[in-house]
């Protein structure tokens, strides 16, 4: 973990003018939030917070870990906040960033578009990929595991998105739930994999921040308001390519 200032070096307090120190956790999601080859923390989404905290003067510290464990820290107060989905879970603790990005998550055929469910019903007889553990496919059909305990649809649900793109890719089921992030994955382990991508619903990215924290959201959100003036965010909220190519690090493909 790295704390950087606004010009990529390392930012020294000192008694006069210390800056906010602030602690954020993430998790392995590649391309969007990641640790890189080197340790660093990065990704199209990681960039940006970076960039968020920077453009502030708030030294901030990354840590990637599994999911629950972010949410179990920033409840208890052992971070300061937190880079996840807005979808209202965090609001006992904390208070969303009014900067946010889009994440969309829907279906990946192998077999054309023809396959792909418009709603629940058309899941029926079909054998769909999902990742243990994974709540967006429940916005989209919020009683998938009755249909598959009444074998209305045959569910397989591996461990984690590697074990799920290869099981995809191995074509073990014609349908696959993931979220656009996916595709890294895919291209990895097949460059030349033949497949479509339906997205069904979309989501912000935000970052969460403890309520007991104020200082530090507004701070973020002033730093959101630069970065829009200065016009160096594209339509998704995202550093513009040419500020992310000289920023971004490629992750580590996991072994």
């Amino acid at each position: 973990m790295v704390a950087m200032g606004t010009s990529g070096a390392p930012v020294i307090a000192t008694e006069a003018n210390s800056p906010i120190v602030l602690t954020i956790d993430s998790f392995a999601f590649p391309p969007i939030l990641h640790l890189s080859e080197n340790g660093e923390f990065s990704g199209t989404m990681g960039e940006t917070v970076k960039m968020l905290c920077e453009t502030g003067g708030i030294v901030c510290k990354f840590e990637v870990v599994p999911l629950k464990r972010a949410y179990k820290h920033i409840r208890s107060g052992d971070v300061d906040a937190v880079v996840t989905i807005d979808v209202q879970q965090l609001n006992d603790c904390c208070t969303p960033s009014t900067w946010s990005s889009p994440w969309t998550a829907g279906f990946f055929s192998s077999k054309g578009k023809g396959v792909i469910p418009k709603a629940p019903p058309d899941l029926e007889g079909k054998e769909l990929i999902v990742v243990a553990g994974m709540k967006s496919p429940y916005l989209f059909a919020e009683d998938l595991d009755e249909m598959a305990a009444e074998k209305h649809v045959r569910l397989f649900k591996p461990r984690d998105i590697m074990s799920a793109v290869q099981m995809f890719l191995k074509d073990r089921a014609p349908l696959m739930w993931g979220g656009d992030d996916f595709k890294w994955y895919i291209d990895k382990l097949d460059p030349e994999a033949d497949y479509i991508f339906e997205p069904v619903v979309e989501l912000p990215v935000v970052v969460w921040v403890r309520k007991d924290k104020p200082d530090v959201l507004k701070t973020l959100n002033e730093a959101f308001a630069k970065l829009k003036a200065q016009n160096l965010l594209n339509a998704n909220k995202l550093l513009k390519p040419e500020l992310m190519d000289q920023r971004y690090q490629e992750a580590a493909f996991p072994k």
